[in-house]
């Protein structure tokens, strides 16, 4: 009887440890994060000369880990989901062609100049093209937030874990255009959900 009672417990040991193993082994969340933000913007992510707002136009540091398997370069957007009334959204930012090689954007990684992207990555046109398209420096670029005064503003951050190294959108593409493309090669994303007040 002892026998078979130690026998027993090995067998419910060995299937514990086993357990223990398998999610040892199981895959990490895709996950995003930011350095300088928690839950809202601060006054450097504001823009500067629209809307009445005084920010620095920076773009907030991020940094993303644990990227599926088979991703080949990665997108980020940046989505005002009540810029002009509910579920009337606004794009702010949009860069493609990340490579794998690094996880993370610096701060002010959306320049204009595009100096502070990784190699390879380049700004596409965000939601004010093609209203403003005689300036691509303000379209080809991160553009700062500026709720309307006495509003709080949700703001989605994602960045996509795309299956191609180099999207394939056209030198006028809009930035409904570029999600396309991008949901088209999107394996996995993550996000942060940010709010910002005036």
């Amino acid at each position: 009887m002892k026998k078979i009672i130690l026998g027993l417990l090995s067998i419910i040991i060995f299937t514990f440890v086993a357990c223990n193993k398998d999610d040892d082994n199981a895959p990490k969340p895709f996950t995003l994060k930011s350095a300088g933000l928690t839950t809202i913007f601060i006054a450097e992510n504001f823009g500067n000369g629209s809307g009445g707002c005084t920010g620095a136009n920076k773009s907030p540091q991020l940094t993303w880990e644990n990227a599926p398997t088979g991703t080949k370069s990665f997108a980020i957007t940046m989505i005002d989901l009540n810029a002009f009334g509910p579920n009337i959204p606004f794009d702010h930012w949009l860069v493609i062609n990340i490579p794998t090689t690094g996880n993370s954007l610096v701060k002010d990684a959306g320049d204009a100049s595009g100096a502070n992207l990784p190699a390879g990555a380049s700004h596409t046109p965000n939601g004010a093209y093609p209203n403003f398209v005689t300036n691509p420096d303000f379209v080809k670029a991160y553009a700062g937030v500026c709720p309307n005064i006495g509003n709080t503003n949700q703001y989605e951050i994602t960045v996509y874990a795309l299956n191609v190294s180099t999207l394939n959108v056209t030198a006028n593409a809009t930035s409904t255009d570029v999600k396309a493309a991008i949901k088209a090669a999107t394996i996995s994303s993550t996000k942060i959900s940010v709010t910002a007040s005036r």
